[in-house]
């Protein structure tokens, strides 16, 4: 039967057995060891101190009257270290001592006189296990409601996409310890190339394939459907989750919606039956934060990136500009700009077709990224034309990322009618310097037209040097032969 959890089967606890008596401590020993418990005996207080030090137990049976230490004294040593530790009392003379009075002067959780018989201290073994369980249990959710209020921030910045997935099912995986998982989502139509890191992946979704496994770890492996993976009964409780949206654990295992109100975004399969309730609470809390990511994440890609290159959509790009130049202007460092241009365009699809021109230009996306670091902003400015802005280098640096690119056009034909088509394209690079005044002179605050003139400006510099590039014979780059200056009137 289906459910959101179950009741872990019963298994023995640790438990440290403290006594002077030996011959009550070995038949103890016996007795608990034969319930299925492991134990572990000290003749007193200070011996067991010793070993609390180098292993956790579950519950402490403790003789009261010992000597060189009292039970009363091992308490107060213990809890100054721990405070959770569950401990039962055993006492020959429970006259002499009332129970309410030690259980509230010790903070003990039980008291047990030894003349009540072995069924009565198993009594008191099986209250004082159940007691430390729901303490671990309360630990538990604490620490990873902890971990979820520390990695929700993570998950909220922006980043790509795949970045996104892969860290959702690490968190997870962090979450519960689990093996073997995956994390599949609602995707559109575009395609994705992904990258392989050790044992999980990612990949886009074809409305028309179904669930195609995004991130996973283990057995399961990138760009399959679900299907490859799992029987007919295990399909079922993944679209059980969706449909009732919620955690759906049956024949040991779980899968968690990830949905968005009513819009379903996605699913998480672990290959494990996830066994307790507080574990399903804090898996639900967790993928409705993953959801809303992954929604935001999506909503924010449509928003900035340009879906058949891979770059940068012009406004997005132009915001990024304007973030930069704001960050030089304050740091007091150099920006480049390049324009790219793809060398004839029309002709490519007039004697090629228009798929051989979208492929030129998914190219130049593609290529301009690889060559490019992570710091560096490449944006799709027109139909075939594009900027790429890199903060903090000078031309020097900037010959290395050409030639980088360069190659990669040479490595990478398109698929021409006859034969393989290398793209050829014209490269105009300007470079705006750090600026030659105190800008601590200038009236505060700047407007925000100051920078938004300054990236019109910086952008017709660039593109000045691409139409000299073009008219002195194309498949070539261009360096501006003088360098953009800062205007010191803040309302040019």
């Amino acid at each position: 039967m289906a459910r959101k959890y179950k009741v872990s089967s019963e298994k023995g606890g640790e438990i440290l057995l403290v006594d002077d008596n030996l011959e009550y401590l070995e038949a103890t020993r016996l007795l608990l060891s034969r319930e299925g418990h492991n134990v572990t005996t000290a003749p007193g207080g200070a011996e067991a101190l010793a070993i609390l030090e180098k292993k956790s137990f579950d519950l402490i049976l403790l003789d009261y009257f010992m000597p060189g230490m009292t039970g009363e004294e091992f308490v107060s040593e213990l809890r100054k270290k721990n405070k959770i530790i569950q401990i039962i009392l055993q006492t020959g003379y429970a006259s002499e001592h009332p129970p309410r009075e030690l259980l509230r002067r010790l903070d003990i959780q039980g008291y047990f006189d030894k003349s009540e018989g072995p069924d009565r201290l198993l009594l008191w073994v099986e209250v004082g296990l159940k007691s430390a369980n729901s303490i671990k249990q309360i630990s538990k959710s604490r620490e990873s409601l902890n971990y979820i209020l520390n990695v929700t921030p993570d998950l909220h910045r922006i980043q790509p996409l795949e970045e996104l997935l892969n860290g959702i099912l690490i968190q997870i995986m962090g979450l519960l310890g689990v093996g073997n998982s995956f994390l599949a989502v609602f995707g559109d139509n575009n395609s994705m190339n992904v990258e392989q890191h050790e044992d999980s992946f990612l990949a886009m979704m074809d409305d028309e394939a179904g669930l195609i496994i995004q991130a996973g770890t283990g057995r399961f492996n990138p760009k399959h459907h679900i299907k490859d993976f799992l029987e007919g009964n295990e399909t079922e409780i993944i679209g059980k989750a969706l449909n009732e949206g919620i955690v759906y654990v049956k024949n040991g295992r779980t899968a968690i919606p990830l949905r968005v109100a009513d819009y379903n975004v996605g699913v998480v399969y672990v290959d494990r039956e996830i066994s307790l309730e507080d574990d399903v609470s804090l898996l639900s809390v967790f993928a409705n934060q993953a959801a809303v990511a992954i929604h935001n994440s999506r909503l924010h890609q449509i928003a900035t990136i340009d879906p058949l290159t891979g770059v940068y959509v012009r406004g997005f790009f132009f915001q990024c500009l304007l973030r930069d130049l704001r960050g030089a202007f304050r740091n007091n460092y150099p920006l480049v700009l390049m324009m790219v241009d793809i060398d004839n365009l029309k002709i490519i699809n007039d004697e090629h077709g228009h798929i051989a021109g979208d492929q030129a230009i998914a190219l130049i996306g593609r290529s301009l990224l690889k060559a490019t670091r992570n710091t560096d902003a490449v944006g799709r400015y027109g139909g075939d034309e594009f900027t790429v802005l890199l903060p903090q280098t000078n031309l020097d640096s900037v010959e290395i990322i050409l030639n980088r690119f360069y190659r990669q056009l040479e490595d990478n034909p398109i698929n021409g009618d006859a034969e393989p088509l290398t793209i050829r394209c014209s490269i105009g690079v300007g470079l705006l310097d750090s600026p030659d005044f105190d800008i601590n002179e200038m009236p505060k605050p700047i407007p925000q037209s100051y920078f938004q003139k300054m990236a019109e400006s910086f952008i017709d510099f660039a593109d000045h040097v691409l139409y000299k590039a073009k008219t002195n014979g194309k498949n070539r780059f261009m360096m501006s032969e003088n360098t953009l200056k800062w205007n010191k009137d803040s309302d040019q």
